[in-house]
């Protein structure tokens, strides 16, 4: 009776919860009889059960014999099961209520029969200590040994499969399959107690990748892998990423605000319906706003006791800020104790504004203010804000073009270890397809990248066109743009050369899981997604952009800094506005998605050799000439007919107010001889311009040398017909020389 022998496999095992409730349901306190024998058998070096004492003991041999199998090796699972007895007859407990720290010390254990049945000790702890990491704790590595003991023999195969089969319909990696991804799976059923994958919990599954996070980071990735396949059949809501550990505040952060103003944040947080990442940094600035409050007000942090002063006085107080006051735990040190920038100031103003609104909104608090007249950015400091656009210069752009259009695999780094690559690994991460696919969106599309990233599977539609004039048809490609920060979908035209792009990259796309979009919260297809995840956000600026760089022969930096995907954005719709045949704003407009005309305005860049031909073309100064051809006798200036008294002599003229031939309402200044009275009718005021003869005529008159007439001097009396006219000043100026004409005139 020493030796234990294991259940059939093919009998069906109870259940887990079951089997532990039934073990835990009993009392742990030995009883006489049981102690007696226990005492007995541990005088004894080596420990072993008689049949005489079978009996006795039943209530404490019977569930061990019950789960063992012939995974668990007789021999090692008898010596456990001794070991387990004389632990028994020293703590005077049965081992189902054991804590995980006795199942420990127990499985660490130095004798040399402890070490060989270690797998045994966890098993037996697993099972009926209910303590699913004492493998973590044992330092166990072997999990699928582990798990046929606990389970059975084969219990995990069929979850395994089903994680195997969709990875590889996504593409994911062949070689890492076999240990990462295998023992990252059984590591989850085992922490969650079941061979099943339905039965994964979220709880689970983030306690083991936080577990793994200083050590194992190879079954920490293969974590991931999983959570995509159970995030794409609904088992979880959402697959783990890799940063999600940073995401929300620091626990440091929070214990740095007043409870009382921490209670109000956080609980608007929860009912807040704005975008995660816009939530986060609304969150972290409210938070700035109650640690202000503690400073300035203790007596008044809760958002019920704000006033009008004291909310006039946050903003004041705002505008003078530095960098990291009022922050808390700051890990950013960078520009620490600086002035805080405009947009710094507009966010945290804003945010607590919105934070007001909502709280009174809501009628949690009783408006004392209204938040929308006191806490608001003043305009000098708001009128700072706004894009700076970066256009990149034409030639760098059409290189870009040309190396973007001819991009090769051998024109992307390599992905892989050190290793990997010197032993001659030329594999890139993303298909050549996705990335020609990706690389023509971004040169034609004009998008941001979070709009690249988020297109839908059937994101173009193709149609045809006819030129009213020849009648010839061309092709017509729209691009479906998701819906932005700005405004929801739209549809723009792009050139056919994307559409044929896309459409080759669709051929050979493998399939994908649905992954929710994070503007609509709903789950769909993605254009540029692989391996069951979509492309990385920083894939475009970091690997892509530099390897066209290189392939054009170009630096990734100009005189406006760094090559990045939004620049392109810039560069289009600079080009679209300065073309031969440019788009208008408002077609610009809504080709850039933009909700409101000021936000195309910023990128209404005009280009400084289009602005100089536009205004070459206007002709400003050849209209002036033709405007005072028509008031002024150009032939008698050219052939020097100027009237001249003596030599040396000199005449008068004076400043008048004349209308133009463009607008009959507009004041301009024409240089004007003093007319003698005997110009025609009572002169006021330019009344001698209104015509190119009657110009002639007082020019004549006021040249004649038989003329002793008194000058006509002017009034301050302004003119019935130009009410806004100003005594005209006069000047004495030298006439220009006889036969010859000015300079300014004869250059023409």
């Amino acid at each position: 009776m020493n030796a234990i022998s294991f259940a059939d496999d093919q009998q069906e095992p109870l259940p887990l919860a079951a089997l532990c409730q039934n073990v835990r349901s009993q009392d742990p306190a030995l009883t006489p009889a049981e102690r007696a024998i226990l005492a007995h058998i541990s005088d004894f070096a080596h420990i072993s059960v008689q049949f005489a004492n079978r009996d006795a003991l039943s209530r404490l041999i019977d569930p061990i014999e019950h789960v063992v199998t012939a995974a668990w090796a007789p021999a090692k699972t008898t010596a456990a099961r001794n070991i387990l007895l004389g632990e028994m007859h020293r703590r005077g407990s049965a081992y189902w209520s054991w804590d995980e720290d006795a199942w420990i010390a127990l499985a660490d254990g130095d004798r040399a029969t402890t070490r060989r049945s270690r797998f045994q000790l966890v098993a037996l702890g697993y099972l009926f200590g209910g303590h699913h990491r004492l493998h973590h704790h044992a330092g166990i590595v072997q999990v699928r040994k582990l798990a046929d003991m606990v389970f059975r023999p084969t219990a995990v195969d069929p979850a395994l499969e089903e994680i195997r089969s969709t990875l590889t319909a996504w593409q994911s990696s062949e070689s890492l399959m076999s240990w990462q991804v295998t023992n990252a799976t059984i590591d989850l059923l085992l922490s969650c107690g079941s061979p099943r994958l339905e039965h994964i919990g979220e709880e689970q599954l983030h306690a083991l990748v936080e577990d793994y996070r200083a050590d194992h980071p190879s079954r920490r990735q293969g974590l991931f892998k999983v959570s995509r396949v159970l995030a794409d059949k609904g088992i979880i809501t959402a697959p783990l990423t890799s940063n999600g550990h940073h995401r929300g505040p620091k626990p440091e952060t929070l214990a740095s605000v007043s409870p009382e103003w921490l209670e109000w944040a956080q609980r608007w947080r929860k009912l807040a319906t704005c975008e995660p990442g816009t939530l986060r940094t609304m969150f972290s600035v409210i938070l700035i706003a109650g640690r202000w409050a503690a400073e300035k007000h203790p007596e008044s942090i809760a958002p019920d006791t704000w006033t009008r002063d004291m909310a006039a006085e946050y903003v004041a107080d705002t505008l003078q800020a530095t960098v990291g006051q009022w922050a808390g735990h700051n890990r950013n040190q960078v520009r620490l104790g600086e002035p805080i920038s405009a947009g710094g100031m507009a966010n945290r103003i804003d945010s607590l504004r919105s934070f007001f609104c909502d709280l009174i909104e809501w009628e949690w608090i009783k408006p004392k203010f209204d938040p929308r007249r006191v806490l608001s950015l003043p305009l000098s400091r708001r009128a700072q804000l706004g894009p700076n656009p970066r256009i990149i210069d034409d030639v760098v752009w059409a290189k870009l073009m040309a190396a973007g259009l001819t991009l090769n695999t051998e024109d992307i780094t390599p992905y892989g270890t050190p290793a990997a690559k010197a032993a001659g690994w030329q594999a890139n991460y993303y298909p050549i397809e996705m990335l020609r696919a990706l690389v023509g969106v971004w040169l034609f599309g004009g998008c941001r990248i979070d709009e690249i990233r988020r297109l839908e599977l059937d994101c173009i539609i193709s149609d045809e066109g006819q030129d009213q004039q020849t009648g010839e048809t061309y092709p017509i490609c729209l691009l479906r743009v998701p819906q932005n920060k700005t405004s929801g979908p739209f549809n723009k035209p792009v050139d056919p050369v994307v559409g044929q792009l896309i459409e080759a990259w669709k051929l050979v796309r493998p399939p994908q899981p649905d992954i929710e979009d994070r503007k609509t919260r709903r789950r769909r297809q993605h254009l540029f997604t692989y391996r069951g995840q979509l492309i990385g956000p920083s894939y475009l600026n970091e690997k892509i952009i530099p390897a066209l760089c290189r392939k054009a022969g170009i630096p990734e930096q100009d005189s406006r800094g760094a090559l990045t995907s939004h620049r392109a954005r810039t560069t289009i719709a600079t080009q679209l506005l300065n073309a031969r045949e440019p788009l208008s704003l408002a077609d610009l407009q809504q080709w850039l998605g933009h909700k409101h005309p000021a936000s195309t305005r910023h990128y209404a860049a005009i280009l400084q050799r289009t602005l100089a031909a536009a205004y070459k073309k206007a002709d400003y100064f050849a209209r002036n000439v033709r405007t005072i051809e028509v008031l002024i006798d150009r032939e008698s200036i050219l052939s020097g007919a100027a009237p001249t008294d003596s030599p040396g002599s000199t005449t008068t003229w004076a400043t008048a107010t004349a209308p133009t031939t463009s607008s009959p309402n507009a004041r301009t200044a024409w240089p004007a001889p003093v007319v003698p009275s005997t110009c025609p009718g009572n002169p006021t005021p330019g009344s001698c311009w209104r015509s190119r003869k009657a110009s002639s005529r007082c020019w004549n008159s006021s040249t004649s040398p038989t003329t002793n007439a008194k000058p006509l001097r002017a009034t301050a009396t302004p003119s019935p017909r130009w009410p806004h006219a100003w005594p005209i000043p006069r000047r004495r100026v030298d006439p220009p020389p006889r036969n010859s004409a000015p300079g300014w005139l004869s250059s023409r």
